[in-house]
Order: structure tokens, then sequence, then C-alpha cells
């Protein structure tokens, strides 16, 4: 597990992949967590998938919690955070099942917890020879970035990571506000920055995903950025005052 990992080795740990339609990828995916983490509990969060995700995640000795039919990213996320909630973890890591994210990088969010942050987040652009995607992605990364920092005077590098390690604080805001379903990277930070929680950002080694129904190939990507800008917008100027008790 390394140094890093041992650090947060009291608390119980999840990994949690929303997962949609990935069968072919789920194999390579939790075989390389095994490997990282072998004490882990891995959490597929199949969000209605029309492949057989769930059986092969049962099969690879994964725990699957199933939608009852496709509800969004951001709901698969949030269903995770809940079990791990329920479940009484003491860390979860969101993890995506589409293989761009690399598990040795779970040990970097997992010292920052330790090191007294409530949400620690993978940041690309801080990891020499990460993946970083097309122009027109960085350009949107850079965006969001900005405008997070007009808003709400958060200073992040990677806004729209889906790699996060989150403690016991954030894990109860993201589990009972009122949390994006479709797109909510960037706002999820905007409110955990509005409820003053500490965030940290840690180097992260991104890979080209390997699903070909990613949200963010080809024409999608265009909807995804007008959707994000969409719900930053909305995240830092909604009222949460029940988030600052």
């Amino acid at each position: 597990m390394g140094q890093a990992g041992a650090a947060a080795s009291a608390e119980r740990v999840l990994i949690a992949l929303p997962a949609r339609d990935e069968e072919r990828n789920l194999a390579a995916v939790i075989g390389e967590l095994r490997g990282a983490w072998p004490a882990a509990d891995l959490l597929v969060v199949d969000d209605g998938s029309t492949d057989g995700t769930a059986a092969v995640a049962r099969g690879l000795g994964a725990r699957v919690l199933s939608l009852p039919f496709h509800l969004g990213y951001g709901a698969a996320v949030q269903a995770g955070i809940k079990y791990a909630v329920h479940g009484g973890y003491g860390v979860v890591v969101t993890f995506d099942a589409d293989g761009q994210h690399d598990p040795g990088d779970i040990g970097g969010l997992l010292a920052a917890l330790a090191a007294g942050a409530d949400l620690a987040v993978g940041s690309r652009a801080l990891a020499q020879g990460s993946h970083r995607g097309s122009l027109a992605r960085r350009w949107g990364r850079q965006l969001f970035g900005a405008l997070a920092r007009l808003l709400t005077g958060l200073e992040l590098t990677d806004p729209t990571s889906g790699l996060k390690a989150l403690g016991p604080r954030a894990q109860l805001l993201y589990a009972l506000s009122r949390f994006p379903d479709r797109y909510p990277d960037a706002d999820a930070l905007v409110l955990a920055q509005r409820a003053r929680l500490v965030i940290a950002e840690r180097p992260a080694r991104m890979r080209a995903s390997r699903n070909r129904r990613s949200m963010h190939g080809g024409l999608r990507s265009i909807t995804y950025a007008f959707n994000m800008l969409f719900s930053l917008l909305v995240a830092a100027t909604s009222s949460e005052r029940h988030l600052r008790r």
C-alpha cells in the first residue's frame, strides 16, 4: 500500500466506481485496484447499463449497487457516497470505471485527508505526462477554473476531475445536498468551498478513457461544457445556508 496509504490505514476505505456499459473495462480496472489497494472495498455503481456491467462486477468480487435506470454520472457518484455514509466508511474514493484513473494516485489523496483535508482532488495539471485530452477540453478546464475563482475564490488547477477522496464531512455534504445528477465535478467543489471544507489537490496521472461512449467525446463534449457552465453558475449563486452550520 505504501507510506501514503499507510497514513490512512486506520480508516475503512471504499472505492466507488460509477459505471455505465463498462463490462469490457472492468476486469482491467478492478484488477489494478485490487493489486494496489487490497484492503479497500470496491463498489461498482451500475447506472442503468445495457450490457453486463453488473454481472461482470459481481463475478470479479466487487460489491454492486444497481440504479433502477440511467440516472446520470452525478447521481451514480452520490449513490456511492451515500453507500459509504451508511456503511460507516472513513474514506470514500470516487474512481472512474473507464480506465482513465491510475490507482497509484489514490495514495496521495489519502495522505491529504490524513493531513487534515476534508476533500482531496486528483489534478492532471500537477502531474507530468498526464493525458490532458483535446485542446477544447483543456480550454474548458481553464474556463471552469477561472469561473470558479471569479465566483467563489476557489483556487484549483483541475476542477473537472472525477478522482476524489472524501473524508466524513465531505461525504455528509454530498450525501445530503442537492447534488447535481449529471455534471457534478466543478459545482460540487463550489458546494464544498461554500460549506467551508478544507480542499486539497494532488497530482494525478490521467489516461485516455477506454469507453467510446464517454460523455467527453465528440459532440457530447459540447453538451458537457454547456451544462457544466450552467451547473457551476447555479451552484455559485444558490443559497445553501444549512451547509454552514
